[in-house]
């Protein structure tokens, strides 16, 4: 936790929020992150099928651990997905997933796209602050789905792209807002967004502040 801006000087009173950037309420300038940053990206299951150590079982479709053994991999004995938790069929047969011959065995992590994002968080009735977000995909076709997922884990699921508000000319700009809140970054030419920049944050934040109306 932080007591006081290291630009300014001021007492900070505004909510400190774990893993978030904290951004000064006197002179709008970054003091530092709280806790950890956020990252988005693929999950625990989803790397495991990237990396070979497990497979989808094409009799009970569930996703199953993969037992290997020099080039011989097989589905590890598993239950099928009715509820009479009978063997399933494919147990200790050899598996015909592509992903676990072509990429078994390696961390196919030092090769995914890291993205750190810098955005504008707002929520209804509260001081606006800067999220700091960590994007990581090994398809840049998955770009936009996770940072939709970010903005979910933010906003929840019910939210819309707006248009900055045109009276603030700013319209490099873009708008997520939902009923309790607005996440804003700068647009990105290929769909979603990327970060703000820096000389710019002063600016949005004074926009929030004097015209809230117009964003949530």
């Amino acid at each position: 936790m932080f007591d006081f801006c290291p630009h300014c000087g001021q007492t900070l009173d505004q909510e400190q929020v774990l893993g978030r950037m904290l951004v000064c309420s006197h002179c709008g300038n970054d003091v530092g992150f709280v806790g950890a940053v956020q990252r988005f990206g693929v999950t625990e299951t989803e790397q495991r099928l990237i990396v070979g150590t497990a497979a989808t079982c094409p009799t009970c479709l569930q996703i199953v651990d993969v037992k290997i053994v020099g080039a011989l991999r097989t589905f590890v004995p598993h239950y099928g997905a009715s509820e009479l938790r009978k063997i399933c069929p494919m147990s200790g047969k050899p598996t015909s997933d592509p992903s676990a011959t072509t990429s078994a065995g390696k961390d196919l992590r030092t090769s995914m796209t890291r993205e750190v994002v810098k955005l504008i968080y707002s929520p209804r009735d509260k001081e606006p602050r800067i999220e700091v977000v960590t994007l990581e995909y090994l398809d840049k076709s998955d770009r936009v789905r996770i940072q939709i997922e970010a903005l979910r884990t933010m906003m929840g699921f019910d939210f819309r792209l707006c248009d900055y508000p045109p009276s603030l000319n700013k319209p490099h700009l873009t708008v997520w807002a939902s009923l309790d809140a607005c996440v804003i970054a700068t647009k990105h030419e290929r769909g979603g967004f990327q970060s703000i920049a820096d000389d710019e944050i002063a600016g949005v934040l004074a926009d929030l502040r004097q015209h809230r109306a117009l964003f949530v």
